[in-house]
């Protein structure tokens, strides 16, 4: 898949990308602004020399990331600097775009030493708020909800984490749209069937956030951590010390990544420096719940 575009130059999570054609997910980068890396197509090995650790779709070794994902593309990921993509001959170009930013983009933060956790942001007037969980569990509704009263969203699905000289943890701006299903963006107001597909071959549909996002990076005022739950109780739990270590481990982004890069004993720090940090609570997830209740509940403990 030859490109014809001259390179492109974009900003995401507080880094500049050039990129071997336009990515209109993220948002342009100022031209002064020097790159820090770089999204091109060439060749990758079937196999990653030196590998220290395999897995499903990926394999690992120190400063190196090989993942991929069949009829798509393979994808190195060299030294938090480089990502070289060698699409299938089938590959259209939106799944390259789409699928460069998750796993690829992931392994360039975790080289870079940044925290990428497995959550959705919003802009609050203290600073950024964390909806942190695995799939499924409703960050992006929950973001999404809280744009429709009025707050801006910061990051979706992947909120990066960048700590500043004086320790305070910072949240970077992500992709200005939300990922969503349709029957969560019919509830928002919004019409689903006129926004694009994320893939062709699935429904969950992508909602810009035009002057509903939050361009720059804000301080990390609170962590609230989505849990599924099948109990009916309705009960926020705040963490204390060392019980807010575990769900922040599980909740990176990519986490399974961390040994084969040999970054296990760097990641367990910052961890450590984001929960000594930050409050952390507990949010029960109640399954096919109403996530209008959620964002009441949140809301009131943030006092907004």
């Amino acid at each position: 898949m030859p490109s014809n575009h001259p390179p492109s130059r974009h900003s995401v999570y507080g880094l500049t990308v050039e990129t071997w054609v336009p990515f209109p997910e993220l948002q342009p980068a100022q031209p002064s602004a020097p790159v820090d890396a770089i999204f091109r197509l060439g060749d990758v090995p079937a196999e990653l020399e030196g590998c220290r650790q395999r897995g499903a779709r990926f394999q690992t070794a120190p400063g190196r990331l090989l993942a991929w994902l069949d009829d798509v593309a393979r994808f190195l990921v060299l030294g938090g600097s480089e990502i070289i993509v060698q699409p299938d001959a089938n590959a259209i170009e939106s799944d390259l775009r789409l699928f460069i930013l998750n796993s690829p983009m992931g392994g360039l933060l975790l080289q870079r030493g940044l925290l990428p956790l497995h959550a959705s942001a919003i802009a609050t007037p203290r600073g950024a708020v964390l909806f942190v969980g695995p799939s499924g569990a409703g960050k992006s509704t929950l973001a999404a909800n809280f744009k429709r009263r009025g707050f801006r969203a910061l990051a979706d699905d992947i909120a990066v984490i960048r700590f500043a000289p004086d320790g305070v943890p910072w949240v970077m701006p992500g992709m200005p749209r939300i990922k969503l299903w349709p029957d969560a963006i019919e509830r928002l107001g919004s019409t689903a069937h006129e926004l694009d597909r994320l893939r062709p071959m699935i429904e969950k549909r992508g909602l810009p956030l035009r002057e509903g996002f939050h361009p720059e990076p804000l301080p990390l005022e609170r962590i609230y951590i989505l849990r599924m739950e099948t109990r009916r109780k309705f009960e926020l739990k705040r963490l204390a010390g060392m019980e807010r270590l575990p769900p922040l481990l599980q909740n990176t982004y990519r986490a399974q990544y961390v040994p084969g890069l040999g970054l296990a004993a760097a990641h367990f720090s910052l961890v450590g420096r984001l929960a000594s940090a930050v409050k952390v609570t507990v949010v029960p997830r109640i399954r096919d719940g109403d996530p209008e209740m959620l964002a009441d509940r949140i809301a009131a403990d943030l006092g907004t």
